[in-house]
């Protein structure tokens, strides 16, 4: 992994080197200082929004989305209880810590011991240590992703039934839940339909909060800062695990917003922009903040038809090209079996129910679309390749059809001039061609590359691969 020239904290080169970021809003306080005409431009603009409307938080412009309540401060005896408490919590944390300790030493001599002992059978059979771990059945174990799970489900249907009402401060602890709940007799004997039931309504909470909107503008920062930072460090690591390259651009997307552009990018990453592109990460982002707040779209705004269709068009060419290693190839959706199945041995796995294949730019139901974006963005919908089983039974079908006198794909457009000598694109003004006339050949002369005789009697297909 190549590494940067400039000395840095980390791995990764930002675009205030020179300090320790303490967070994304100072970041970038001189480049904003640097371009107040950019700013002043930016709000005149803005004047230009319908007088009537709220425009000060992105909670206020998405008016039909639901809202993530800022948290109501805490009077005197609110304060007094939940000191008490995390103080009790921090002892409990303490003994908690130095159990685990105990634990984790017991564990490491045992290994220790376990990895001795089995360097001495590997010596005493003539046989590798890897191949000792293999027969004991020695694995290395992953921590799987958070599912809702049953345990989960109950602590929430408990915690929305006993915190609902009671404020900051008063409201009981997860330890205090769980006990509730292993107390309560009617959460013990639960039929599957029940059970299946809580654990939906867990998932509908988290996506419910997931995609909520901040209430107000300082929440929204806030929130920015933090899941950034986080995007940060994560990245750094990954560039030091595996070596990748990663850059991303940040911006607010109204002129009202408080949240400041910035730029992350991993080693020199950077330079990229600059050698090939010809351009600074800082002009980038000024551009983008500049775009972005001219814009000033709320989310329905930007989930219209049209930019759905370009989106998911956009992602489906995307993923056959990368998958294909070709750059110009496109779906052929009417000869899709032909075309890309039959031809390229490639398939799509997970198109979503209930949504007809055909281009994005012909289907004009929202719902229809943010379903196939969904999809598409989550890889439950993508490209892979056809095993070699898997191609030569779709070629023996397709045989079969065929043999069957059915007609396979769409038979391509015949062109009106079919057969006619028309000249080539690009050549009207281009000079005759002269070729050296090889020993022994006709005197005949070539025949001009000017015209030529269609020997295709079909047109191309507008969206042939």
């Amino acid at each position: 992994m190549t590494q940067d020239s400039q000395p840095a904290d980390g791995p990764a080169q930002r675009h205030a080197n020179s300090q320790p970021p303490e967070s994304l809003a100072q970041r970038h306080t001189e480049h904003v200082q640097g371009n107040t005409n950019t700013q002043d431009a930016l709000v005149g603009a803005a004047t230009g929004l319908a007088s009537d409307a709220n425009n000060s938080s992105w909670a206020a412009r998405n008016p039909n989305r639901p809202i993530i309540e800022p948290r109501v401060p805490l009077n005197p005896a609110q304060k007094a209880r939940a000191n008490a408490q995390r103080a009790s919590r921090k002892i409990s944390s303490l003994q908690r810590k130095e159990s685990e300790e105990a634990l984790h030493s017991s564990i490491r001599q045992l290994l220790a011991e376990q990895a001795q002992r089995m360097n001495e059978i590997a010596l005493e059979h003539g046989v590798s240590v890897e191949k000792v771990k293999k027969l004991m059945g020695g694995t290395k174990h992953y921590t799987a992703s958070r599912s809702a799970q049953l345990e989960n489900a109950l602590m929430h249907a408990k915690a929305e039934e006993v915190n609902r009402d009671l404020p900051r401060g008063a409201k009981y602890t997860p330890g205090e839940i769980r006990q509730m709940v292993k107390d309560d007799r009617n959460m013990q004997d639960l039929t599957e339909e029940e059970k299946k039931e809580l654990v939906d309504k867990l998932n509908e909470h988290r996506a419910l909060r997931n995609m909520s909107v901040r209430a107000t503008n300082t929440a929204a920062m806030r929130d920015v800062q933090s899941t950034l930072d986080t995007i940060f460090k994560m990245l750094d690591g990954l560039a030091v695990r595996t070596g990748i390259y990663a850059c991303l651009f940040a911006s607010r997307g109204h002129v009202y917003d408080t949240a400041q552009a910035t730029w992350f990018g991993t080693d020199n990453i950077m330079d990229f922009w600059e050698d090939v592109l010809q351009v600074e990460a800082d002009e980038i982002t000024r551009k983008l903040e500049q775009w972005a707040c001219m814009i000033g779209r709320n989310i329905d705004e930007r989930e219209t038809v049209q930019n759905m269709q370009r989106v998911c068009t956009r992602l489906l060419n995307s993923g056959l090209r990368t998958i294909a290693k070709r750059r110009d190839i496109r779906i052929n959706y009417a000869n899709f079996d032909t075309a890309i199945k039959e031809k390229l041995s490639i398939d799509i796995k997970g198109w979503p129910e209930g949504v007809v294949f055909q281009s994005p730019t012909s289907v004009n139901d929202l719902h229809a679309l943010l379903k196939l974006r969904g999809a598409l963005k989550d890889g439950s919908c993508h490209w892979f390749r056809m095993t070699p089983r898997q191609r030569d039974e779709f070629h023996a079908l397709l045989d079969a059809r065929r043999k069957r006198g059915e007609k396979v794909g769409k038979p391509r457009k015949k062109r009106a001039d079919a057969g006619v000598p028309r000249k080539r694109k690009g050549k009207e003004n281009a000079p005759p061609r002269k070729r050296a006339r090889a020993p022994g050949s006709s005197a005949q002369a070539p025949k001009s590359a000017e015209f030529i005789d269609s020997s295709e009697e079909e047109e191309s297909s507008e969206d042939e691969v």
